[in-house]
């Protein structure tokens, strides 16, 4: 028998949908396996499949969240986001608070990316096995809207939830990218590769103004993350 965690059995009961626990210490390999399999059967089952990942340390903010209900209605009649020009704004200010010298070192050269074809958000990184976490069938038509089932973001640099939601709608009609993994911390979506080197430093350039923390704590230059995009099946944000 699976043993759930508390904060698990939280979310579940918060989700309200078809879900399944995955023990900490399953392999990644077959995590994936499940989440393809899934992920093939979402437009027929009316579903995006979605997983939640537990550290050990931090949980989701239960005690802040309004009822699903309630928060769905009040995130679908916000004003949307208009994502050309929120990425316009945030790459304009990043351009001017920098010497051209500096600006050069920011963007690098577009190599030294890894391949990413894992969800890192869900990994132990000691035992490179799974944390615990649920894999759920979030109910919505579209991936963007899984934003307003449950809450993510709005703290440290992280955009707000709203804003993430129509960023999310955005980078699914250009790239086809899902929001897949989702922890206290962490965002993960899987998509394809991105082969033209244009269109991958025009990405990396957005991703970096969304979650400045991938490269200024992980990759050192935007182009090196545009390479890791040109190589890689998952997109990982992550706010410390």
């Amino acid at each position: 028998m699976v043993k759930i965690s508390e904060q698990a059995k939280k979310l579940m009961d918060y989700l309200g949908c078809p879900c399944e626990v995955i023990p900490a210490g399953t392999e990644l390999s077959k995590i994936m396996n499940i989440y393809d399999n899934l992920y093939a059967k979402r437009e027929m089952g009316g579903f995006i499949p979605m997983i939640f990942g537990f550290d050990g340390y931090f949980g989701y903010d239960y005690d802040e969240w309004k009822p699903r209900v309630e928060y769905q209605k009040e995130v679908m009649s916000e004003e949307p986001t208009i994502p050309a020009n929120w990425f316009r704004e945030r790459i304009s200010e990043h351009r001017e608070n920098l010497t051209e010298e500096e600006l050069e070192e920011s963007i690098g050269a577009v190599s030294g990316g890894e391949a990413n074809r894992i969800f890192g958000g869900i990994m132990d990184f000691e035992t490179r096995k799974s944390t615990e976490c649920v894999i759920a069938k979030i109910p919505v038509k579209n991936p963007w809207e899984v934003f307003a089932w449950v809450p993510f973001g709005g703290w440290n640099e992280c955009p707000t939830n709203d804003e993430i939601m129509y960023i999310a709608k955005y980078w699914y009609e250009k790239y086809n990218a899902i929001p897949a993994v989702m922890t206290h911390d962490i965002l993960e979506f899987a998509a394809r590769p991105v082969k033209d080197k244009k269109a991958a430093m025009e990405l990396a350039l957005e991703q970096y103004v969304f979650c400045s923390d991938i490269v200024d704590q992980g990759l050192n230059t935007i182009g090196a993350l545009a390479d890791t995009l040109m190589k890689s099946s998952v997109w990982y944000f992550w706010w410390d």
